[in-house]
């Protein structure tokens, strides 16, 4: 699972873009709801977690909260209650603490892959980054 960076935030795709973007073959809930795992056809597995989905939720209300620096981050424990197919181009998740307001477009979630893993990369390393193979 990706871990939320300090700023996780991707901007929207272009137009264009979130038209032409394929979708994965597969869309898969993990374990209890815990996240988000989706395979594309080139073989790329993206997995993203709930909170984290969440934190970086593109909605009206999600950015007035981000700029009025009202946002609170989403609860650890906080799960995926459903998925809802929007068009071609997208999915609407709900969320456990009955948050369905955001909608996450692929080409939306493929950047915010690659903006995850590219703070990860660039953040410094912990004594936990140490310990995790042993």
């Amino acid at each position: 699972m990706i871990p939320t960076p300090p700023e996780p935030t991707a901007p929207l795709p272009s137009p264009d873009r979130l038209r032409n973007c394929e979708g994965p073959e597969e869309i898969r809930v993990t374990e209890k709801g815990a996240g988000l795992r989706l395979t594309w056809p080139d073989g790329q597995v993206l997995s993203f977690t709930a909170p984290f989905l969440r934190d970086n939720s593109q909605s009206a209300r999600s950015k007035k909260l981000k700029l009025s620096g009202l946002a609170v981050p989403a609860a650890a424990d906080l799960t995926i209650s459903a998925l809802r197919p929007i068009g071609a181009y997208a999915i609407n998740i709900v969320f456990s603490d009955g948050y369905d307001r955001a909608i996450y477009p692929w080409a939306y979630l493929q950047d915010l892959a690659q903006s995850a893993l590219s703070a990860r990369k660039n953040s410094p390393l912990t004594p936990n980054d140490f310990l995790k193979g042993n």
